[in-house]
């Protein structure tokens, strides 16, 4: 698991990001934000069945909106949101590499205390 100080490009072996979204230039620029990070990123373009996330098994999924927000509602892992369009939606969303970089770090802060927490 990455650490508290996890620094940018540092290796996170392990991590396995899921990046989806229907736009394909726009999942492969993200997902090679996330692989800079050293995350094992599996890119999907479209929308995937609950199997499909369930198989990749990802510990964070990055969604590139717009997506149907029934498949927003199905989700039961951590996500972030990325759009680089205003969206009408009231959740947070990233829209740059830094700022996902930074939510990264932070879901990944996040996931490692809850593990400390389960032992």
């Amino acid at each position: 698991m990455a650490d508290l100080c996890h620094q940018p490009g540092d290796a996170m072996p392990g991590n396995r990001i899921m990046v989806i979204g229907q736009d394909v230039v726009t999942v492969q620029r993200v997902s090679r934000y996330c692989l800079e990070q050293g995350a094992e990123v599996f890119p999907y373009y479209g929308v995937p069945t609950f199997e499909e996330v369930t198989l990749f098994a990802p510990e964070i999924s990055v969604l590139c909106l717009p997506l149907p927000e029934s498949f927003l509602c199905k989700l039961d892992q951590p996500y972030i949101l990325w759009s680089e369009q205003p969206v009408a939606i009231n959740l947070p969303f990233v829209s740059t590499k830094r700022e996902l970089e930074s939510r990264l770090q932070l879901a990944y802060s996040v996931i490692k205390l809850s593990l400390h927490a389960q032992l």
